[in-house]
C-alpha cells in the first residue's frame, strides 16, 4: 500500500514539475515575441502629408538600423481623418504585424460624430511627439500679416478661404476657430476646405485658389525658406525656430489661440501586453537615434516620448479635454 501511495505522489509531483516547466516555457515564448511575417505601418493621410512623412521616417529607421528580420512597408488609406486607416488596421485584431501612427483625430473623431472609433477600439502602444500650427499664405497675397487676417474676418468672415487635412474639428480646424472668436465670427460662418494631406492644400494655396493654409510647419517650410509662402502667425505659446523665427504667435497679436497636432502609435484592438511590449521596446529605442532626432528637428516637431501606459491616460485625457473644447465651438455632437 505504501509504496502504492509513494508511486502516486511521485506521478503527481512529476505531472506538477510538467506542468510548471510548460507554464515557464509558454511564459518564456510569449514574452519573445517577435515579428515572424512582413509588418504594415498604416498612414490615415495621402503620401507626403505630415503624418505620411512620420510613418516613412519611422519605417526608415526601423528598416535601415534595427534587426527587425521582417520587411516593412508603408500603406496609404486616406480619408475620413484617418478613420478609414484605423478601421482597416482593426481587421487585423490580435496582430502585431500592423501599426498606425495617430493623430488627434482619433479622440475628436467620436466627439464630432465623424467615427464611432476611438482610442479605446485600438491598442496604444507609444506617444511619440507633438508639432504647433501655423498660418501660411502665398507671398503675392493681400494679406500681410495676422492682423490683416482678423480685419478681413471681421469685415466678411466668407471672403476667407482657409485649408486644412484631414477633418473638420481638428486642432488646425480648431486654431482657426479661435482666430475667428477672436475676430467676433462665428465659425460655421468660415469657408473651411478639408484635404485628405496637408501637401494638397498647400499645392492649392500656392496655385492660388485659396487664402490660408493651417498646417503643422513641416510641410510650407521649404516655401516660406524660398519666399514663395509667407507665415502669419503661429498658435503656440512661443515663437517656432529657423525659417519662423521672425514669425510671431497669436499671443503676441493679443488672441489666445493655441493648437497642437500630436503624433503616436496604436495596433489594433486586442494586441497581446507581450506584443505591446515588443513594440513599446523598439519605438523607446527608436527616439534615441540620431536619424529620429534630425527628422524631428528637421520637422519642427517637439520630442515627447510615453510609454503604453501613459500613453493610455494622455489619449484619456485628451478626450475629455477635446470634448470641452469641441463643446464650446459647437462642434460636438
Amino acid at each position: 500500500m505504501r509504496s502504492r501511495l509513494d508511486a502516486s505522489a511521485g506521478n503527481a509531483l512529476a505531472r506538477a514539475v510538467l506542468l510548471i516547466v510548460c507554464i515557464a516555457l509558454g511564459s518564456a515564448e510569449a514574452a519573445e515575441w517577435k515579428p515572424s511575417r512582413p509588418i504594415e505601418i498604416i498612414s490615415g493621410v495621402a503620401a507626403g502629408g505630415s503624418l505620411d512623412l512620420a510613418a516613412r521616417a519611422v519605417q526608415r529607421i526601423l528598416q535601415d538600423k534595427r534587426n527587425i528580420g521582417q520587411p516593412i512597408t508603408v500603406i496609404n488609406r486616406p480619408g475620413s481623418g484617418s478613420a478609414l486607416a484605423w478601421t482597416y488596421l482593426n481587421t487585423h485584431p490580435g496582430n502585431g504585424h500592423y501599426l498606425s501612427l495617430t493623430t488627434n483625430a482619433l479622440v475628436i473623431n467620436p466627439i464630432l460624430g465623424a467615427s464611432s472609433l476611438s482610442y479605446t477600439d485600438v491598442s496604444p502602444i507609444v506617444h511619440l511627439s507633438r508639432e504647433d500650427i501655423v498660418f501660411t499664405i502665398r507671398s503675392d497675397t493681400g494679406l500681410k500679416n495676422g492682423r490683416d487676417l482678423v480685419a478681413r474676418l471681421k469685415k466678411d468672415p466668407g471672403g476667407v478661404t482657409f485649408g486644412i487635412a484631414t477633418s473638420l474639428g481638428n486642432p488646425a480646424h480648431i486654431a482657426i476657430a479661435q482666430v475667428a472668436r477672436a475676430a467676433g465670427t462665428d465659425v460655421r460662418n468660415l469657408k473651411v476646405v478639408v484635404f485628405n494631406a496637408s501637401t494638397q492644400a498647400m499645392a492649392t494655396v500656392l496655385g492660388g485658389n485659396l487664402d490660408v493654409l493651417v498646417s503643422s510647419p513641416g510641410n510650407p517650410m521649404p516655401h516660406v525658406q524660398a519666399g514663395k509662402m509667407r507665415a502669419l502667425a503661429v498658435s503656440a505659446n512661443a515663437r517656432l525656430p529657423g525659417a519662423y523665427a521672425s514669425t510671431p504667435t497669436w499671443k503676441e497679436l493679443g488672441i489666445d489661440s493655441v493648437s497642437r497636432f500630436w503624433r503616436g502609435v496604436i495596433g489594433p484592438k486586442g494586441l497581446s501586453p507581450e506584443q505591446v511590449a515588443y513594440w513599446e521596446s523598439e519605438f523607446a529605442w527608436l527616439v534615441t537615434t540620431d536619424e529620429w532626432k534630425k527628422y524631428l528637428a528637421d520637422n519642427l516637431l517637439i520630442a515627447d516620448f510615453m510609454n503604453a501606459r501613459d500613453a493610455t491616460r494622455f489619449l484619456q485625457s485628451e478626450a475629455s479635454e477635446y470634448r470641452t473644447l469641441l463643446a464650446e465651438l459647437g462642434l460636438a455632437k
